[in-house]
C-alpha cells in the first residue's frame, strides 16, 4: 500500500481470496499518515490542480 500498489495486486500476491481480502487487509495493512496525507495531495490536486494549497493537521493552518 506505501509503494501506491493497488489492493487487488496485493490481493493476489499475498494469496488473499477475493472474499476475505477486505477483512485481511483491514487487520494487516495499516494506513499511515503520510499514506493519508499523500492521498490527500492527490485529490486536492484532482480538484484544485497542482498548486492547490497545502494543509498539516499538525500545524495551524487558519490563515
Amino acid at each position: 500500500m506505501r509503494l501506491g500498489v493497488p489492493d487487488r495486486v496485493i490481493d493476489r500476491i499475498t494469496g488473499w481470496e477475493s472474499v476475505a481480502a477486505a477483512r485481511m487487509r483491514a487487520r494487516y495493512l495499516h494506513v499511515t499518515d503520510p499514506m493519508l496525507k499523500e492521498a490527500a495531495r492527490k485529490i486536492a490536486a484532482a480538484i484544485w490542480g497542482p498548486d492547490a494549497p497545502t494543509a498539516d493537521k499538525d500545524q495551524d493552518n487558519e490563515g
